[in-house]
């Protein structure tokens, strides 16, 4: 690695001038965006405003029209290893026959190569990540059984087996119960307090300023960014959201 591989390593997430459209239409337009390391960021914004889409761009899996993104200074196929995403729920299908177990082993696919089968170490790697987050009595369960919040759980644990620095979550309290939510939510702050930097989407404005304590508002463009106690105001959530927004405290 040259030094000229770096660029703006001082960050978790670097984004800079960051452009996707679909069928011509931008969905993200002129994206600057920057995480600093060992936040717990949340991205909000109203239905169509390029949440998922931003991070799916971020992490290759749609091709942006212009910009870049930076993993801790790297691209991300070669920040790859220190990335554990998990997808919105909604996008997966859930019929594939696969235990739990076997669900949380994917994650470490991407250290062992897909010709070298997990060994003893790895399957305790991935019971352990299951006990995080309570279900590793479900591991013999095919996945396509459980219930919503318990595949929530499983894909958090194939995510933390990756041992990664930064994590990302597209939704990951989206239609689950408030115990599962509670659960979720003590185990990332847990992950941002060890060090690792922590990103959702997240849908609920009522419990931003509670669960976070970085804010990215967006709306195809960015409309702010920075410490939920900046961003977190009724002037921003005007811009971002439009009309009238109910605020803990009062109203925007």
């Amino acid at each position: 690695m040259t030094g000229t591989d770096l660029h703006e390593p001082h960050f978790a997430l670097h984004v800079e001038d960051l452009t996707v459209a679909y069928r011509h239409a931008p969905v993200l337009w002129d994206i600057d965006l920057d995480v600093p390391p060992g936040v717990m960021c949340a991205v909000v914004g109203p239905n169509g405003a390029g949440k998922s889409t931003l991070l799916k761009a971020a992490l290759g899996l749609v091709p942006p029209v212009a910009g870049h993104v930076r993993f801790f200074g790297l691209p991300y196929a070669k920040a790859r290893q220190r990335v554990g995403y998990v997808p919105q729920r909604s996008t997966v299908d859930w019929d594939f026959p696969a235990t739990a177990l076997d669900v949380v082993l994917m994650g470490l696919y991407g250290r062992l190569g897909w010709f070298r089968r997990p060994g003893k170490a790895e399957r305790a790697q991935a019971l352990a990540a299951l006990e995080a987050v309570a279900m590793a009595d479900f591991a013999a369960r095919p996945i396509a059984d459980l219930s919503g919040g318990q595949q929530q759980r499983v894909f958090i644990a194939r995510a933390l087996v990756q041992q990664a620095d930064l994590y990302i979550l597209d939704e990951p309290m989206a239609g689950v119960d408030a115990v599962t939510e509670a659960a979720i939510v003590a185990l990332l702050k847990g992950l941002r307090d060890s060090g690792r930097t922590v990103i959702v989407v997240h849908h609920d404005l009522q419990t931003v300023q509670r669960y976070f304590d970085w804010l990215v508002m967006l709306n195809i463009r960015v409309i702010a960014q920075g410490p939920v106690s900046e961003v977190y105001t009724p002037e921003n959530l005007r811009r971002a959201f439009g009309g009238r927004v109910a605020l803990i405290g009062g109203e925007a």
